[in-house]
């Protein structure tokens, strides 16, 4: 009988897959790693940013465009 429970969240992310699980673009969260609002963990080389923090910075941003435009 095969396992059929999800797959456990992951508690790290590399800057591609934080990228894919947000849907956000690379280049959007490495600005945003740049102004210090989503930091970078290393072990090695490659960073990893915890997935508590993603979802930190994610709740943090505004819940209207900017300027005031509203987006339907």
């Amino acid at each position: 009988m095969s396992d059929l429970r999800p797959a456990p969240r992951p508690l790290a992310y590399s800057i591609e897959d934080a990228a894919r699980a947000s849907g956000y673009s690379i280049s959007v969260l490495q600005r945003a790693i740049a102004r210090g609002e989503l930091s970078k963990r290393y072990a090695n080389r490659k960073g990893v940013i915890l997935a508590d923090e993603l979802d930190e910075w994610l709740h943090s941003l505004p819940t209207e465009p900017p300027g005031g435009a509203s987006v339907e």
